[in-house]
């Protein structure tokens, strides 16, 4: 993904903005108070504020895959939907579109958002381990199912409860692997001395 002159993409970068605008909505929730009145701009303000927060918190992992110069496309593809999710929603929150089209496309785009994150994040991991292999590779082709599913469900408008029910399953398995990965990665490492030797075992006390 190319850079935009005089503009680094970097981990840190998401962090600091992610900051700010948690800042900020902090500042328009006190503003409310303290004025005790509610109005639709002080909302709209509140919401932009909540959804860079949240689009900056899904841009990290891709950042930082962005950083490494590793999997560019899964890293492109992570701030690319991160972007237009967060241009998208707030367009929305402002222009406020009467369009059923409209509101899908951001839904699907922040669900592509979401996925390609962790997706991101589970490429960061590179276990060594053969069973935290397979938990990420659970995860990934998991979180890549639940963005079709729910994205076409979506546009679809399919209200089904068994597709619903299988997309849940799919999500569990997700969360699970994403879980079981690093930890059975930080496992495998316990149990090793640098260079790969196994450890020896403690002497009988």
């Amino acid at each position: 993904m190319a850079e935009l002159p005089g503009i680094r993409i970097t981990p840190r970068a998401a962090v600091a903005l992610l900051a700010a605008a948690l800042v900020a909505a902090l500042l328009v929730l006190v503003a409310m108070a303290l004025l005790g009145e509610y109005t639709k701009t002080r909302g709209r303000l509140l919401l932009t504020a909540l959804s860079l927060a949240g689009f900056c918190l899904v841009a990290v992992a891709p950042a930082a895959l962005h950083q490494r110069r590793r999997y560019p496309l899964a890293a492109a593809g992570g701030l690319a939907a991160a972007s237009v999710g967060f241009m998208l929603l707030v367009g929305g929150t402002w222009g406020t579109p009467d369009s059923d089209a409209y509101w899908k496309t951001v839904a699907v785009v922040a669900i592509v958002a979401v996925s390609l994150s962790h997706v991101c994040w589970l490429l960061l991991l590179e276990p060594q381990r053969p069973s935290a292999r397979i938990a990420r590779w659970t995860a990934m082709g998991s979180a890549s199912l639940v963005a079709l599913l729910a994205g076409s469900a979506i546009i679809l408008e399919v209200k089904a409860a068994p597709y619903w029910w299988a997309v849940t399953v799919i999500i569990i398995a997700q969360v699970a692997g994403g879980v079981a990965a690093p930890l059975l990665s930080r496992l495998g490492r316990a149990r090793h001395w640098p260079g790969g030797v196994t450890s020896p075992k403690s002497p009988p006390s």
